[in-house]
């Protein structure tokens, strides 16, 4: 008999922390929900959004099209021919690949 009333209470414990654990969870959601909303954050810094939409407008209307520029003229030599370099050395492990297999 208390074999019985040790697994019935043990059963009750389980329920009971189940049912408590998915009543947390739907606080912990409806907790999420109303802190994280997107439209409510939006509206709450939207003055930051606007000031920082204007900081970068002016960055980029008077600063950067020199950085652009530089970026340009050295950038993209510079990855051009890196990537030649690149595709070389594959090619070339490539080659030594089929060679040591003794394919070429």
């Amino acid at each position: 008999m208390a074999v019985m009333d040790e697994k019935a209470s043990i059963e009750h414990e389980i329920a009971r922390a189940r049912n408590d654990f998915g009543n947390r969870i739907d606080e912990l959601d409806r907790t999420l929900r109303t802190n994280y909303d997107p439209g409510t954050l939006a509206r709450q810094y939207a003055p930051q959004i606007v000031a920082g939409g204007a900081v970068l407008g002016v960055i980029v209307g008077f600063g950067l099209p020199k950085v652009f520029r530089k970026l340009v003229t050295w950038g993209v030599p510079l990855a051009i021919v890196g990537m030649t370099i690149k595709n070389v050395r594959e090619r070339k492990d490539a080659e030594e690949a089929r060679t040591m297999v003794g394919l070429a």
